[in-house]
């Protein structure tokens, strides 16, 4: 049977990390941490649990998700953030894995639900998510996207089934303060690709994101979280684009 590592990266993850913990024990060997400064109880907390705990200076998310993989001894690796907790099917699929892998696959995408503003959204785009989650040790490396950083495999990619909870943002500040820092990073690697913003673009893309979400994948049946999804996400991709003009206009003095 292959071993699984439960790996995590952590900051100030004190009030998510219990139910975390609980959810990956039935399938994990060994759980593997690397904090990068908490100041709460997060490293206690994973040492209690018999977690393997390192510390690492914050390098960015996809360096420190292939350092913390380096540190896994598991056959396969399981690497979901501290709001990304597995549900029982989610628990079954794994156990059923390691059982009995399946051939062919270096990693594998798990479905998930997002948790937005108090109740699960079911439209939208947003449900399930597929994401890759699940890989074989020394078979894929995290890059950097164009926003979120991405896992890019040396083999093929399959799907396991079985639905994961995504507990993503509780409040309306909450969204804004990590889209702040998302927008930016987006700009920023926008930027290095190249790409432009024009007077218009930031206006354009809004509407669209909004569009597509609210409209065009009937977000509207998730009722009030629906609309704040969609003209949140809209806020996110204008800010994008005019810190991508702001970016430019500095490159040129």
């Amino acid at each position: 049977m292959p071993t699984l590592s439960a790996a995590i990266i952590v900051l100030n993850e004190e009030a998510n990390l219990p139910r975390w913990l609980e959810a990956v024990r039935p399938v994990a060997d060994e759980i593997v941490a690397v904090d990068s400064g908490s100041t709460d109880r997060s490293v206690e907390i994973l040492r209690q649990a018999g977690a393997k705990v390192a510390h690492r200076d914050w390098t960015g998310y996809a360096d420190q998700r292939n350092y913390l993989a380096g540190l896994c001894a598991g056959d396969w690796i399981l690497m979901l953030d501290a709001d990304e907790v597995l549900g029982p099917q989610s628990t079954q699929s794994l156990l059923r894995f390691k059982a009995d892998p399946p051939a062919g696959c270096v990693a594998y995408a798990l479905p998930s639900r997002v948790w937005y503003f108090g109740r699960w959204l079911r439209f939208g785009g947003f449900y399930p998510e597929w994401k890759l989650r699940l890989y074989q040790k020394g078979a894929a490396r995290w890059v950097s996207g164009e926003v979120h950083e991405r896992l890019q495999t040396d083999g093929a990619q399959g799907r396991l089934p079985g639905l994961y909870d995504h507990y993503s943002y509780d409040s309306v500040a909450d969204y804004r303060a990590r889209a702040a820092r998302y927008a930016l990073a987006g700009a920023r690697r926008m930027l290095t690709a190249g790409k432009r913003a024009g007077r218009l673009s930031g206006a354009l893309h809004a509407a669209w994101a909004f569009i597509s979400r609210y409209l065009i994948r009937i977000g509207f049946l998730d009722g009030t979280a629906g609309w704040w999804a969609a003209w949140l996400e809209a806020g996110y991709t204008y800010d994008k684009y005019a810190r991508l003009a702001d970016l430019r206009r500095g490159a040129k003095t």
